[in-house]
């Protein structure tokens, strides 16, 4: 069973398939998108000289760890993650019940697995801090990094000194060498998000149907969801009197009126979501929102996987 929200949201285009997949992402912002308010990163052309040149002298101890952290390896495990989060979404509809990693979570774990090590070694010195300072910003000292640029070099300057501080970092930096070459669009992003959250309700619905003996696979492709904004009542049309009742009678328990209404108008004002989405049938002028069910089972054939 699936409720298909948004057909123009890149299903195969994440930002864990864009990094380590088999295209370049494009961050042309869609014309039909808000703009201004989330910006694309990309690496500067001085660090992309730098990570193509090979040094010749000094010391590149950072970006030499940076070639042995397998980030992949963390992005796996954020997708392991959030499948497993979904085989358990429940019998209930409620999307803030299953937990999601997104990718910020799997590159703090790269770059805590990589000053952790950075970290290790300023403890070897007998003044931690004073060789962490001099390794960054003391051109004379033997320590010091030949081939990060400037901003390279201030985030690992406050990450490695953090981690030997507090055993731990503050936030996710994209131009931290590590992710050299990487380009982040904030959009993507987004729909990382909106797109689990989706299978979450797909997966929640199908399993309370499934939970009452309802094939998915006989429910026609007529068939609509309308939610009262008030009474948050699930209403079923475009099905047969008796698939009407069961499928209502199983919907209407507990918060799941409310919690499916909250979560189609969270939605509806998602800036990545609301271009040429089918959310703008949710909640018309009048005081009701529907949720069209259109080709079910091809549709949750794609969003499943």
């Amino acid at each position: 069973m699936n409720i298909f929200l948004n057909n123009q949201i890149q299903r195969n285009r994440t930002l864990l398939d864009i990094m380590f997949g088999r295209k370049v992402q494009n961050t042309k912002t869609n014309k039909n998108m808000q703009s201004g308010r989330r910006d694309t990163v990309t690496i500067s052309s001085e660090a992309q000289e730098l990570s193509m040149r090979k040094s010749i002298s000094g010391r590149t101890r950072n970006t030499s760890v940076d070639s042995t952290i397998d980030l992949q390896k963390y992005v796996d495990a954020a997708r392991e993650s959030n499948s497993a989060a979904l085989e358990n979404a429940g019998n209930e509809i409620d999307v803030n019940a299953v937990p999601y990693t997104d990718s910020s979570e799997a590159f703090r774990a790269a770059l805590t697995d990589k000053y952790s090590r950075l970290a290790a070694e300023a403890k070897a010195h007998s003044n931690p801090e004073e060789y962490i300072y001099g390794k960054y910003y003391d051109k004379d000292s033997q320590y010091y990094e030949t081939n990060l640029t400037e901003t390279e070099r201030r985030i690992a300057y406050n990450y490695e000194m953090q981690m030997y501080k507090d055993g731990k970092i503050n936030g996710v930096s994209y131009q931290d060498s590590l992710f050299r070459g990487i380009e982040i669009n904030g959009d993507v992003v987004d729909n990382d998000r909106i797109m689990f959250k989706r299978q979450t309700v797909n997966r929640q619905i199908s399993n309370i149907l499934s939970g009452v003996g309802i094939d998915t696979a006989g429910i026609p492709d007529t068939c609509a969801f309308t939610v009262d904004p008030y009474s948050y009542y699930i209403s079923v049309d475009g099905v047969g009197d008796s698939l009407k009742l069961s499928m209502e009678q199983a919907f209407n328990q507990g918060n799941n009126g409310k919690n499916l209404y909250k979560h189609m108008e969270g939605m509806m004002f998602s800036r990545t979501a609301v271009t040429n989405s089918l959310l703008t049938k949710l909640i018309p002028k009048k005081p009701e929102a529907k949720v069209p069910i259109e080709q079910l089972e091809k549709r949750l054939q794609l969003l499943s996987h």
